[in-house]
């Protein structure tokens, strides 16, 4: 059995994290099957959002510290384990179209950086987030020292690495870590509608926006304005937004191709 389940439908294309008896822990065969499916969603010009969740009781548990598929007294089988993993981290992150998590259960660890690459995150009420590494004596992986800096700056993000506190969903919203709290056993399906929504909106100009806005946290204003003009000079040539010009003046809903 696969450890990720891929569906593509209504322009969504669905990650499905399937470990559900290790609670979707990460190890080799995971992290490759994910950045195999990622690659996939980036380069497919028909999918237009994608969807990521997990099976079973939780999003993720992390990395799985039973056996991660490697051996972990080797330097450089880990190196080439967390390489293989940001290849689905970078694929998500830099992929240009709306990438939506929807999160039950622990997202905690690796899991819990896997979901904040993500462009928007749904989460059940009962949900529980958590940069547990300290508490095996790691260090967040999976592009957490990263993410967490900019979500929620400096000082409270040094607070979750250094005590591996559990964050609920309710708190995670409030910090700006994630977008939405939903009630539970709901989060799946809120994410879902949201991506097919997306899918439905201007793709291309969802991508420009989504890499600019990247760059812009270590951007001068000067640089973003020259990006923000270049980006409207392509997107002003697309279909979509002659469709979505068009839509406007003849007051109606504008109908996007994604191109």
């Amino acid at each position: 059995m696969s450890t990720v389940i891929t569906r593509f439908k209504d322009g969504v294309y669905e990650i499905e994290l399937n470990r559900p008896d290790q609670l979707n822990a990460v190890n080799y065969e995971l992290v490759s099957d994910l950045a195999a499916a990622v690659t996939e969603a980036k380069n497919d010009q028909n999918i237009r959002a994608v969807l990521l969740y997990g099976n079973g009781r939780g999003f993720c548990s992390g990395g799985d510290l039973k056996d991660f598929g490697i051996d972990t007294t080797d330097t450089v089988a880990v190196k080439e384990f967390l390489q293989k993993g940001h290849e689905a981290i970078k694929g998500i992150y830099n992929m240009e179209k709306p990438v939506v998590a929807a999160i039950h259960g622990p997202a905690v660890g690796a899991g819990c950086n896997i979901a904040f690459c993500c462009d928007l995150i749904v989460a059940d009420e009962s949900a529980i987030f958590s940069e547990i590494f300290a508490k095996v004596g790691a260090i967040p992986d999976m592009g957490g020292l990263y993410f967490l800096p900019q979500k929620i700056g400096m000082h409270k993000a040094a607070e979750l690495v250094f005590t591996g506190k559990k964050v609920t969903a309710h708190e995670a919203v409030e910090c700006g870590l994630i977008n939405e709290v939903v009630p539970d056993g709901t989060a799946v399906k809120k994410g879902r509608a949201l991506a097919v929504s997306l899918a439905k909106g201007p793709t291309k100009s969802f991508g420009i926006a989504k890499r600019i806005m990247h760059q812009a946290t270590h951007a001068s204003l000067e640089s973003v304005l020259e990006m923000e003009a270049y980006g409207q000079s392509i997107v002003f040539q697309t279909r979509d937004f002659t469709e979505g010009r068009a839509a406007f003046v003849e007051k109606r809903k504008a109908e996007f191709l994604g191109y």
